[in-house]
């Protein structure tokens, strides 16, 4: 028993664990379709008040209660309905990634939505505030609206939460060089972009070279994206810590691309094509080696027309064929080969016929909702310690209370195993405090930060 516990230690001191979010649970997008994955096999859903062509996002809350959705131009709420100051936002009608909700950290019921313009166009990246406690819990679009963020930019918007910090990295490439905009979004609000410089330039020779997916892995460590007519798939590190892209591998492709997403494990990336000989790719991407990854190259589908591809909370990976009343579906994507188990009439979007089809495009989430509980790697800012003896949890572990000691004034954040923010003692002096009484049962991290370094505790509940 002792030794089994000691093996479960160490390896929680190398990883941790991105499960599942039920805040993915409601998909809707293309012309009134709708996917609810809260039961074991996903069923349509009826009743979308949007019919767009490519970008829009849906968020629900934690239980997975559909809270609302958008194209970018449109705010709805959970009965099909327009909120108040929900029109007029401006994302681009026809841009690949057009709308990206993202909850506000550390403040409950509020959410930005971020919204990208089409080719590179003047309205560029905005956000606009959704406050959910307004309109009897149905939601308002706030007087923060389409505030301006940068444009010159191509058709890519994604999000990844850091797992250790209450923060979210949304992530742009610019239109016509190789830098990518890194925004943290935290507390305090949307801060400066960390800028990256890496990579093939986009091309403007063309405006069909702002097309393409980009997608975070759900750990937010590999970023990849498609230069739609540059013909080219290039895969990336991230790092949540100072919001860096590097290591940059280049894919050259057959013809034209558009979707990109990581399997739940993230060693396997799959890839829509224009070719009409393989519109669905997979590559085994572990290696990490740019010539071994391209080698591994496997033809998954030839079926015409694929373009968006998202991960679902349910594990697998759905496919956008367009204007087509199926989604296709990747049954098990962390197997390499065509084990992988591609279906083309995977989900029936229109059951009841009532004319419901897909479009070009899928809902973009945070790509840390997804994961399936994978293992991710354990950042090194959790092995900070730098308060060193100053800085105890008591007992540890815990069957109720937890007993806190910081011998200095400093502020203290407690995270869940999947990198939730708990609870926060934002000005604590030092001494002692009680908290924990009520927390479920598993493992927990306290962060505290002071100006004489920073350090994180990791305890249990039992």
């Amino acid at each position: 028993m002792k030794k089994s516990l000691l093996v479960v230690v160490i390896l929680l001191q190398t990883t941790f664990l991105f499960s599942q979010s039920k805040r993915a649970n409601n998909w809707y997008f293309g012309n009134n379709a709708g996917v609810s994955f809260a039961a074991a096999t996903p069923t349509a859903i009826s009743g979308s008040a949007m019919s767009t062509p490519e970008g829009c996002s849906t968020i629900s809350d934690t239980s997975g209660i559909i809270l609302f959705y958008t194209d970018g131009n449109n705010v709805w709420n959970k009965n099909n309905v327009l909120m108040p100051n929900g029109t007029g936002l401006l994302g681009g009608n026809s841009c690949t990634q057009a709308a990206l909700i993202v909850p506000f950290p550390g403040i409950y019921n509020k959410y930005f939505i971020f919204t990208n313009d089409e080719i590179g166009g003047v309205n560029g990246l905005r956000y606009s505030e959704v406050d959910m406690n307004l309109a009897g819990g149905l939601g308002n679009v706030t007087a923060t609206k389409n505030v301006f963020v940068a444009n010159n930019l191509t058709e890519k918007l994604t999000a990844v939460k850091d797992p250790f910090s209450n923060r979210y990295w949304i992530c742009v490439h610019e239109w016509g060089n190789n830098i990518f905009r890194a925004y943290p979004f935290t507390t305090s609000g949307l801060l400066a972009p960390v800028t990256s410089t890496i990579g093939a330039i986009h091309s403007n020779a063309q405006i069909q070279n702002t097309y393409g997916q980009m997608k975070f892995n759900a750990c937010g460590s590999k970023l990849a994206l498609a230069i739609g007519y540059q013909n080219t798939i290039e895969l990336f590190d991230f790092n949540t810590n100072t919001g860096k892209v590097t290591n940059a591998i280049t894919l050259p492709m057959t013809d034209k691309v558009y979707g990109v997403e990581f399997s739940p494990n993230s060693k396997v990336l799959y890839v829509s094509c224009y070719d009409p000989f393989m519109t669905l790719l997979q590559f085994d991407i572990s290696s990490g080696v740019q010539l071994t990854i391209q080698t591994s190259q496997v033809i998954i589908s030839t079926t015409p027309s694929i373009y968006g591809i998202q991960q679902a909370n349910d594990g697998k990976i759905y496919v956008c064929k367009s204007f087509d009343q199926y989604l296709g579906v990747i049954n098990n994507p962390n197997t390499v080969g065509v084990g992988c188990n591609y279906v083309d009439p995977g989900v029936d979007l229109d059951p009841l016929s009532l004319g419901i089809i897909s479009a070009l495009g899928m809902p973009c989430f945070v790509q840390s909702y997804f994961g399936n509980g994978q293992a991710c790697p354990f950042p090194t800012s959790l092995q900070e310690n730098n308060l060193q003896n100053n800085f105890s949890v008591y007992p540890n572990p815990s069957a109720g209370e937890f007993y806190l000691t910081l011998n200095e004034n400093s502020s203290v954040t407690v995270y869940s195993f999947t990198g939730e923010m708990i609870e926060q003692f934002s000005d604590f002096k030092k001494g002692n405090i009680s908290f924990g009484k009520n927390y479920s049962s598993g493992i927990y991290f306290v962060k505290a930060n002071s100006s004489n370094g920073n350090s994180t505790l990791k305890i249990i509940k039992e």
